[in-house]
């Protein structure tokens, strides 16, 4: 990499690989951010379409270790939607999992073909249900016995047999966020076992609705793959009881929450290909690995989160009662995480940054909460 270097910052931050200081400034896929900011203006979203690229086949090389059946890497879009990332995925062959009519429409429009697409989610309207069969996507995970009921009737009025799939709750800790934990019975997610099995006899004989798969999903940027193989086994083990009870199951979805490292991190995530291990493990346990069912992931941030960043510029330096305040043109309407979660982002200058200050990195919305950084 002739006249680039790798950025690597003080303290926790991880090194770069996809922002690189080249003559002086930092450069994205050799494009100076300094020229873009020049160019589209600030803030600006920028992302690397070679580390997402290698993202997705480091991702689907480590499922293909999880099955010896087809592997379906359905990107999990309430990460970004933006259409540029999401068209690029489509070239590489990835599916979707929406939580919207507006994320489907645009999975659509970005070339994601609707087999290819499955819709979780606690609350979906009964257009957006009508939507996605009309549209004749993969399956509709069904989190409520409410929402299979809606289900059933919106596929009896379009004449059609909706293909679904029953997302259970496992109770499995994540040991994540508490906000990003979705695999415990005090969340609002899925179906208990109990719910799902009494669900059963009406799915196999249902005119209208054809149960295609379960699916589960345990939590965001999990530390560890634990809980992976045992949701999995869980899952794996529902499946075994659907197809026993006469449902002619196609998939299983054992859902996402592969972590990426931010910079704050005292621990190493375990690789992609733990995860893999980890379903493996799950699927031989429970015995659904003799089902020859597809598995189906829906990795997000992992994809995409650690392949670009927020691009904006200092407005105002303020020094207030000792205090020193960097007032920049992004908030947290474009990052909202510092604020939402406390959470830790690296920040690298684009230029060269005066040594030794120490400042609080703000937004210019009218409320404290606005901040990227603080004491940094």
């Amino acid at each position: 990499m002739s006249g680039e270097r790798v950025v690597t910052s003080q303290g926790a931050v991880p090194p770069s690989e996809v922002f690189v200081e080249r003559d002086g400034a930092i450069a994205c896929e050799g494009v100076s951010l300094e020229t873009l900011a020049d160019e589209v203006g600030s803030p600006t979203w920028v992302y690397s379409a070679s580390r997402i690229d290698a993202a997705y086949g480091a991702i689907a090389d480590a499922m293909r270790g999880a099955t010896d059946r087809p592997v379906l890497v359905a990107y999990a879009i309430k990460a970004n939607g933006n259409l540029a990332i999401l068209r690029r995925l489509a070239a590489l062959g990835c599916g979707a999992d929406i939580v919207s009519g507006g994320e489907l429409a645009r999975a659509l429009h970005a070339g994601i073909p609707a087999e290819r697409i499955v819709f979780s989610g606690v609350g979906k309207r009964r257009d957006e249900i009508a939507y996605a069969l009309r549209e004749g996507i993969r399956a509709i995970h069904v989190e409520s016995e409410a929402e299979l009921h809606v289900v059933a009737e919106e596929a009896a009025k379009l004449g059609v047999k909706a293909p679904v799939a029953l997302r259970v709750n496992p109770n499995v800790d994540a040991g994540t966020h508490p906000y990003i934990a979705t695999g415990l019975h005090d969340t609002k997610f899925g179906l208990e076992l109990d719910v799902a099995r009494e669900l059963l006899p009406r799915l196999v004989t249902s005119e209208h609705l054809a149960l295609e798969g379960v699916a589960c999903h345990v939590g965001s940027q999990l530390s560890s793959a634990e809980p992976m193989a045992d949701a999995t086994e869980i899952l794996g083990a529902f499946a075994v009881e659907c197809v026993k009870a006469g449902a002619r199951l196609r998939s299983i979805d054992a859902g996402g929450g592969w972590p990426i490292r931010y910079g704050d991190e005292d621990l190493d995530y375990a690789p992609w290909d733990a995860f893999g291990a980890a379903i493996r493990q799950g699927l031989r346990a429970s015995g659904a690995d003799q089902l020859g069912l597809e598995l189906i992931v829906e990795p997000g941030r992992a994809l995409v989160g650690d392949a670009g960043g927020l691009l904006t510029r200092v407005v105002f330096v303020k020094e207030q009662h000792g205090k020193r305040f960097v007032v920049v043109d992004a908030a947290m309407t474009e990052l909202i995480r510092p604020a939402l979660y406390d959470a830790y982002h690296a920040v690298m200058p684009v230029l060269e940054a005066p040594p030794g200050e120490t400042a609080d990195l703000v937004g210019p919305v009218c409320e404290t909460g606005d901040f990227f950084a603080l004491d940094r």
